[in-house]
């Protein structure tokens, strides 16, 4: 799309240059839209058909590949090809020995704790911002997931706080790449080795994110993908777990397959014999297994995901260089080992004393109305009612002690993850980002509208 004015004209000089824009209208087809007054109090919308990108992306190719799957009638991964090519696939983009295919990322985030002897009693460190898969897994196993407070810059776990949730019952720490942004790896694999906690990655959201050259989910002694619809690459469901340790990952994949011998030995010594697979052995399963069906779905998504990662990048850098023009709403801040972005979720911090005190999700609802989706971001989930319903179960209660439960309800408190949810957290979804640079200055343009005008919106949304 050609833009009739310049971005730097529009939101030049920050605030001040903002009010300099009420003047300036900008043509799309035969509709010029109203610089002055947000599409919520009735002006015209700087997207009127929002930000269309088609999703998920597929073309004949994809089509071949699926059709090619359903015909072959192995659409079971037991005995078949698809799953293992997809496998070798993914472990070798991602520079890993070893990859598990599984029916979702939450399986995967499963799979892994159970392979680490995580079970009744014991606790697990990790974010309180994230989805719910990323502690409803160690509630499941009966153990408790111990919540450690947000950085507020940077949007992930505090790794500087970690140290002090440490003790006997500790038994794995789970950080979140939440959005594809990094937690602080350097300060937790150090944590990690001190005290001989192991590492899952949670990289659900973080494909080809990395963190000083090496790609998220390999640091640990696991990492986990996701690959439902709304993530970057997807097959409707789906997940997996990457790992170096040939023992762990033998495990893993007797735990995804009923407990059942692993389906590829990946278990030998230095000198390359083969000797008997820990697999081999029965494990406490379950069927975590994917289809070959899908695995086609995937493999087709694969011809693609570098060029999407690039592109959404090179967005969000554009995107990133707006906002310094617009006080008050910014990217949230990466560590400086992070090298490459996930680029799933756009994080951004919101400051109301910028929009005349206007709350963020009455922030959020005047630029959804411009046409630009913008969530208010993740919530309390620490303070959440799936905690409480198993700190209410019977199998809790039976587990652990009243006076450990009445412990945990009183230590379970993160004020800057309160303070994120409640005022500050917004974020954008990915499929934005596979647009145009004028795509994301139409982003900022909505944004610097809604700052504009915002003392008139206070008390009207």
């Amino acid at each position: 799309m050609e833009k009739s004015i310049s971005r730097r004209s529009l939101l030049m000089g920050g605030a001040a240059g903002i009010a300099g824009a009420s003047a300036i209208s900008k043509a799309t087809g035969s509709m010029v839209k109203n610089a002055q007054t947000p599409a919520v109090l009735g002006g015209t919308p700087v997207r009127a058909h929002g930000l269309r990108n088609d999703w998920p992306v597929y073309d004949a190719s994809d089509i071949r590949m699926l059709m090619d799957s359903f015909y072959s009638n192995e659409w079971c991964s037991l005995g078949a090809s698809r799953c293992v090519e997809f496998e070798e696939k993914w472990a070798e983009l991602n520079e890993v020995p070893y990859c598990i295919l599984t029916t979702n990322g939450t399986s995967a985030l499963l799979s892994s704790l159970m392979a680490l002897g995580v079970g009744p009693g014991d606790e697990v460190i990790t974010t309180p911002y994230t989805y719910s898969a990323s502690y409803g897994v160690i509630f499941a196993l009966n153990a408790l997931g111990v919540f450690v407070d947000t950085d507020p810059e940077t949007q992930k776990i505090d790794a500087d706080l970690i140290e002090d949730r440490i003790n006997e019952h500790t038994r794995a720490i789970l950080p979140v790449h939440i959005g594809g942004g990094a937690a602080d790896m350097d300060k937790i694999l150090s944590i990690s080795k001190k005290y001989d906690i192991p590492v899952v990655e949670d990289a659900c959201q973080a494909w080809l994110g990395e963190w000083r050259g090496k790609k998220l989910g390999t640091l640990g002694d696991t990492g986990c993908f996701s690959f439902n619809y709304y993530k970057n690459i997807c097959s409707g469901e789906g997940g997996a777990i990457v790992g170096s340790s040939p023992n762990l990952m033998d495990i893993c994949d007797s735990i995804t397959n009923d407990g059942r011998a692993s389906r590829r030995k990946r278990s030998k010594a230095r000198t390359g014999s083969e000797r008997e697979s820990v697999g081999g052995h029965p494990y406490p399963g379950l069927n975590f297994r994917l289809t070959e069906i899908q695995a086609a779905i995937l493999m087709g998504q694969l011809q693609r995901i570098e060029e999407h990662q690039k592109i959404r990048n090179e967005n969000f850098d554009y995107l990133d260089s707006l906002l310094k023009e617009i006080p008050g709403i910014s990217p949230v801040k990466r560590y400086s080992g992070q090298t490459r972005h996930g680029c799933h979720l756009y994080m951004m911090s919101y400051e109301k004393s910028y929009f005349s005190g206007l709350h963020k999700s009455q922030f959020a609802k005047a630029v959804n109305a411009e046409g630009i989706a913008v969530s208010g971001g993740y919530g309390k989930s620490n303070l959440s009612g799936q905690v409480e319903n198993h700190l209410n179960s019977r199998s809790f209660q039976s587990v652990f002690s009243k006076s450990r439960l009445e412990k945990y309800r009183k230590e379970n408190h993160c004020p800057q993850n309160d303070h994120i949810a409640e005022e500050t957290g917004l974020w954008m979804g990915q499929r934005a980002f596979l647009g145009t640079r004028g795509d994301m200055e139409d982003i900022a343009e909505a944004m610097a509208k809604i700052q504009k005008s915002a003392a008139q919106l206070v008390g009207k949304l």
